[in-house]
């Protein structure tokens, strides 16, 4: 038996990009406690990889979900509240900045580089 018992709780986990994300780690260790899985994942890029990986988790959900984007943000709150009524455990381990706005030193990174990596990553 795993230290924590999160059987019939519902673990959200944002931020799985592929097999080495903190968050698939994460994921991983709410299935093994127990806890059924909702993985989100940004565009087309992420959406096999997030698939294949769900595979080892029997009955986790694979959801869309781009964060500047509040269209994708409610359909997932919607489908989940329909499933599982409630979450009670969430996983935000998405991190993103622009490849121009990390170039450089930090001090001189544009206002609104820095503003996007915020309402990503935060």
């Amino acid at each position: 038996m795993y230290a924590i018992d999160l059987s019939g709780k519902h673990a959200l986990v944002m931020g799985v990009a592929n097999h080495r994300s903190l968050s698939w780690a994460i994921a991983q260790s709410l299935h093994q406690a127990g806890a059924t899985l909702c993985l989100t994942y940004a565009g087309e890029r992420f959406k096999s990889m997030v698939e294949e990986l769900a595979v080892a988790v029997p009955g986790t959900l694979v959801l869309e979900c781009d964060v500047t984007r509040d269209d994708t943000i409610d359909a997932v709150a919607a489908r989940l509240a329909r499933e599982w009524g409630a979450i009670e455990a969430l996983v935000h381990g998405i991190a993103f900045a622009r490849k121009e706005d990390l170039e450089g030193e930090f001090v001189a990174t544009p206002r609104e580089g820095f503003q996007m990596a915020l309402d990503v990553s935060a």
